[in-house]
């Protein structure tokens, strides 16, 4: 039979013109165990031809597609089988234009971006169209005898419901019985609006059964409605009607066909939940252009121009240094602003990993403060740390970089939002878990932003006229390193009050007895000869390297890339240090590192490297490097990198 096959293995249909998306497609109804039958087809004559050949029994169409388009795919269905269900998929579409489709007889439509809805709405097609199926053959067989007719309504999957002229229950199939509860012995005579109806719509109800009793007409006669309705238990739930009116030895009788549409309108509040995420998604893709653009080339007109004033012959000093303090104050801010961009990346994609390790936590809370406290005092504000046992070594295992960089960026709020008064910043601890708090005494937030503050590029400011600068992913950031971490984090704020964000994370002590396989820390041996070799195909770079190291006095070799670095370390056995870049033509850093190291393992390697996301540095120490050094490169880190490797 047509509608077993349907269920068992429908053939579809797919009008789509970009294979990927097709596979997409057919690999989500896949995996909801949808098996059928497929036939895909790009052009107009294609899909004429596979209507009479392929004898389709769901057709699923991409809106845009070159040389016809959605809404033909429509008209060429309907004009061929007006009961052949028509799904729009598409990645893009205005409520307009959706509604036209199924005006114009598409059952349903699916946004790309929302793929998992496709197997429901497949599902409901078929199931549909098996209704459809079925229903007709009721029909045709209600006129044959009265025997089928009781066997069809009894097979019904819609509620079959007939009342009499004077409003009572005169037939209840089993659908209805499984739809509203109530078996067919506990209804018949009863009225069918006091049993069915909220109670509220009874009176409007009786009121309008009065004019259909004499007429036999009203507004839910031959026009599909959409009601609540009330089952036996209680529940409100929503029900598709279609009435129509018989007359019987004179008198106006009703049957309806009623269905449960809850599953439906699940769907459809899904669905423009959808659309609401998908217009939320182009927003912040919006903002996210406008944020890069302003955030990058801000910083860079300082860059560029205090480089070109400081070329200037007859610049004074004092006038010199504040140009250079502007130039690295804005290159600072710009490494920030794409470490930020990087960090939210690779926290939205699931790729940021932690890091474990044991450390001194009161050290790095003294490390941290250390480096904002200049930044307090040059606005005159009292900051305070506050830890447990001061002075006293609290070792713990967890993500060091992870918790500077959330520590980071709270104090950077604290001190942006905060003219006078005080910063503090501190923990408490638990058996189980630290308790870390910044607290500031700034402009404070609105109750009415606070839900939406850790959304990407959030700002309470969010004009063009906002008065602090930043990329608004700081406190995204914080949230995505603080549930990496297994935390959570809260705020509690005051407009004009300050601000306070607490955040809980757990943690480990490490045993002592623990026994741990750590990578040997280098030792410091005398170098035959200052020579070091430095691999980086980036001649800026090189030639800045280069520039730091031959003042020193060391003597310096250059390969550009991964190959020649090992060509020339294996040549040449005066070479105490080779700073390696990690990603060079011909062959990368860390294939050169293991390559050299199999020769010559003395040769201590230092990984110089823009790659300085979570992970990075970490890798670069499997490959065999002894150290590591992100860029962009500060002469005073990177001398005291090469100092555990030379002495002197």
């Amino acid at each position: 039979m047509v509608s077993e096959r349907l269920k068992e293995k429908p053939r579809i249909l797919f009008a789509e013109d970009v294979m990927i998306h097709h596979r997409m497609a057919v690999e989500i109804l896949h995996s909801e165990h949808l098996e059928f039958e497929g036939l895909l087809v790009g052009t107009r004559e294609d899909f004429i031809r596979a209507l009479d050949e392929f004898r389709p029994d769901l057709v699923i169409t991409d809106y845009q597609m070159p040389g016809f388009n959605g809404m033909d795919v429509i008209h060429l269905t309907m004009n061929h089988d007006p009961t052949l269900p028509v799904i729009v998929l598409t990645g893009s579409i205005s409520e307009e234009v959706a509604v036209e489709c199924m005006r114009q007889g598409a059952i349903n439509y699916v946004l790309k971006e929302n793929l998992i809805r496709l197997p429901f709405a497949v599902n409901e097609a078929i199931e549909k169209k098996v209704a459809l199926i079925e229903k007709t053959k009721a029909i045709q067989a209600l006129t044959e005898s009265e025997s089928k007719l009781q066997i069809i309504t009894n097979a019904a999957g819609d509620a079959i419901v007939m009342m009499d002229d004077q409003g009572r229950i005169s037939f209840w199939n089993p659908a209805a019985e499984r739809i509203f509860g109530y078996l067919e012995a506990e209804v018949i005579g009863k009225d069918l609006h006091a049993l069915i109806s909220p109670p509220e719509f009874y009176q409007d109800f009786s009121e309008r059964f009065k004019n259909f009793r004499e007429t036999g007409t009203g507004n839910a006669i031959g026009q599909p409605r959409e009601l609540e309705a009330v089952n036996k238990e209680g529940k409100r739930f929503f029900i598709s009607l279609n009435l129509s009116a018989v007359k019987i030895k004179e008198m106006w009788h009703a049957v309806g066909i009623i269905s449960d549409i809850t599953v439906r309108r699940k769907a459809a509040q899904e669905l423009l939940a959808a659309k609401q995420r998908a217009e939320t998604s182009d927003r912040l893709k919006t903002a996210f252009i406008n944020n890069i653009s302003h955030e990058v080339r801000t910083p860079l007109n300082g860059i560029l121009g205090f480089a070109d004033l400081v070329t200037q012959s007859d610049l004074p000093e004092q006038e010199k240094r504040s140009y250079y303090s502007m130039i690295k104050s804005s290159s600072k801010r710009l490494l920030n602003t794409m470490t930020s961009y990087m960090d939210i990346s690779m926290i939205v994609t699931g790729n940021m990993q932690i890091q474990e390790k044991s450390f001194d936590l009161n050290q790095l809370m003294k490390s941290v403060y250390e480096q904002y406290r200049p930044s307090c005092e040059i606005k005159n504000l009292l900051f305070t740390l506050k830890v447990s046992e001061p002075g006293t070594p609290f070792r713990i295992d967890s993500d060091p970089a992870f918790l500077t960089k959330i520590l980071s960026h709270l104090l950077e709020n604290a001190l942006k939002f905060t003219f006078s008064g005080s910063v503090t910043m501190g923990y408490a601890k638990t058996r189980s878990a630290l308790n870390f708090f910044i607290t500031d005494t700034g402009i404070g937030i609105s109750t009415e932003i606070q839900p939406q503050i850790f959304d990407s590029f959030m700002q309470e400011e969010h004009s063009q006229t906002r008065g602090f600068d930043g990329s608004g992913l700081g406190l995204s950031i914080v949230q995505g390193l603080i549930n990496l971490l297994g935390g959570e984090v809260v705020l509690k704020s005051e407009k004009g009050k300050g601000s306070t964000f607490f955040f809980t994370i757990p943690y480990k002590v490490p045993q002592e007895a623990r026994q741990t396989v750590q990578k040997p820390e280098p030792v410091a041996k005398p170098a035959r000869k200052t020579v070091i070799l430095i691999a980086e195909d980036d001649e800026p770079n090189y030639l800045f390297l280069k520039t730091l190291l031959k003042r020193r006095g060391y003597e310096i070799l250059w390969a550009p890339n991964g190959r020649e670095a090992v060509n020339i370390s294996t040549e040449r056995d005066d070479i105490s240090l080779i700073l390696m870049d990690i990603k060079m033509p011909e062959m990368d850093g860390l294939s050169a590192t293991k390559l050299i190291k199999s020769k010559k393992p003395a040769i201590s390697i230092i990984a110089v490297t823009a790659f300085a996301m979570s992970g990075d540095e970490q890798k670069a120490l499997d490959a065999g490097c002894d150290d590591y050094l992100p860029k962009p490169i500060v002469e005073e880190f990177l001398l005291s990198k090469i100092r555990k490797f030379i002495p002197g």
